[in-house]
């Protein structure tokens, strides 16, 4: 204890622990890093595959009729008839007559319209027999002055001779200024008869023209469907008194319909790069094409179906693009159609298509290389993907066309991409650049993308 009281003894202590310190750490082995701690994180793979596949974008649209008659009456009148059909939402074939108007003053109308005519001809040939007439009396008439101004003549020598009076000269001379007069009187008439010939045709035409008006609106008395259509509204009753102009009914044809669908700016976008610049150029601007060649050359086809239901989908023919943006919604419309949906109804399984149906559009284009990515492999934007060396690489993705449970990226734009390449379809947590993993062959995954493929087909 006295040893420890000492001064000095503290700091000894302390050099000795200091020491003893430095011999432990000099003495300890060293460490070494062992790379196998941490395993590889197991991961399943696909293959990466290139397919042709015809893309496909869907869109909404309400069915309207392609051809809508506003009927109105063309002339005024009592309606003597209504068919017992012309009710709203009744068919009628092409060519029923649905209505008529008392017609007896348009009878009337076109009797005194053909008596003018018949008139108007009648006075057309006493014209032209008065030409004729004209021609002769003219012909005549210059004789007869042929042979006055011979005894003018005639006379005159005479009364240089003395052997006829002064008296008789001047009567012979009034004479011929008389014939004179005749023959300018027949020219005259000569040149104006062919100017009232012609007004004679003028009126005749006119006259013409009032029959077949008069014929028109006797036609127009009996009111007839222009085409095979479906009833929406009926505007008068029988009895009925109608102006002209007035509304008769309302009709919609039931052989083709339209739909304008609307698709996203961005989802048409997408679909709209796999069109060749030849396919849709519009040369100089001088002579564009008609819509249905560029849309033949797209290889554009549509089905339609009524959304949210479990109906049959019917063919459509894609018709043209809309004209333009919906302001609103900001989508591109295209325009299909679809022809003899009433044709191909079947009661409780394909309805025929009415306006105001709400319907979903698929509009696929021609086949085109992609490689197809099932949907669920993408996590924001990026895939993961297994390099050579069995590393986890993030990849980074745009332009992507989802079609259901795919995803599908253009062969010509891969954006790092390949072919063959092993994508990761498990989730990885933590997914970390560089990460070692082992890949494990997924093949119910690669079978079930093949499914997906054969249904868009």
């Amino acid at each position: 204890m006295e040893l420890l009281k000492r001064k000095w003894m503290l700091p000894l202590i302390a050099v000795l622990g200091l020491l003893c310190l430095v011999l432990i750490i000099k003495l300890k082995p060293a460490t070494e890093h062992n790379q196998q701690v941490r395993p590889a994180t197991p991961v399943n793979v696909i293959a990466i595959e290139n397919h042709s596949v015809r893309p496909t974008i869907t869109g909404f649209g309400v069915v309207k009729p392609d051809l809508l008659l506003q009927a109105k009456a063309e002339v005024s009148g009592r309606i003597t008839w209504v068919h017992p059909a012309l009710k709203k939402g009744e068919i009628l074939p092409k060519d029923t007559l649905v209505m008529m108007i008392d017609d007896k003053d348009y009878q009337l109308a076109l009797k005194q319209a053909e008596a003018d005519l018949l008139v108007s001809r009648t006075n057309l040939k006493e014209k032209q027999l008065t030409i004729k007439n004209n021609q002769l009396e003219l012909k005549l008439a210059n004789e007869k002055l042929k042979v006055r101004q011979a005894e003018l003549k005639r006379f005159s020598s005479l009364n240089k001779s003395g052997s006829v009076s002064q008296s008789r000269l001047d009567q012979e001379r009034q004479t011929l200024l008389q014939q004179q007069q005749e023959v300018q009187k027949l020219e005259n008439q000569r040149t104006t008869l062919p100017s009232e010939l012609e007004v004679m045709k003028a009126k005749i035409q006119i006259a013409e023209a009032k029959v077949e008006q008069s014929k028109r609106d006797l036609e127009r008395t009996r009111v007839v469907l222009p085409f095979a259509a479906r009833i929406s509204a009926v505007h008068v009753e029988q009895d009925q008194y109608i102006g002209k102009g007035n509304s008769v009914f309302d009709a919609a044809g039931i052989q083709k319909v339209m739909i304008n669908a609307q698709f996203s700016m961005d989802q048409f976008a997408r679909f709209a790069r796999g069109f060749g610049k030849s396919e849709v150029s519009f040369g100089n601007g001088a002579d564009f094409p008609v819509m249905s060649q560029v849309l033949d050359k797209l290889g554009l086809t549509a089905t339609v179906e009524v959304a949210g239901s479990s109906f049959k989908p019917w063919q459509a023919k894609v018709e043209r693009f809309s004209d333009s943006l919906d302001l609103q919604s900001r989508t591109v419309g295209v325009i299909v159609s679809v022809e003899g949906s009433y044709r191909q109804a079947e009661p409780g399984v394909k309805p025929p298509l009415i306006e105001g149906m709400y319907m979903q559009i698929s509009l696929q284009s021609k086949p085109s290389e992609f490689l197809v990515l099932p949907r669920f492999a993408l996590h924001e934007g990026e895939v993961f993907k297994v390099s050579e060396d069995n590393s986890l690489v993030r990849q980074k993705l745009d332009d992507l066309l989802l079609q259901g449970d795919l995803a599908l990226l253009k062969s010509t734009n891969s954006q790092g991409l390949k072919a063959d390449e092993k994508l990761i379809v498990s989730d990885v947590f933590p997914a970390v650049n560089g990460m070692r993993v082992e890949a494990i062959e997924d093949q119910s995954t690669a079978e079930q993308v093949n499914r997906w493929l054969e249904a868009m087909q």
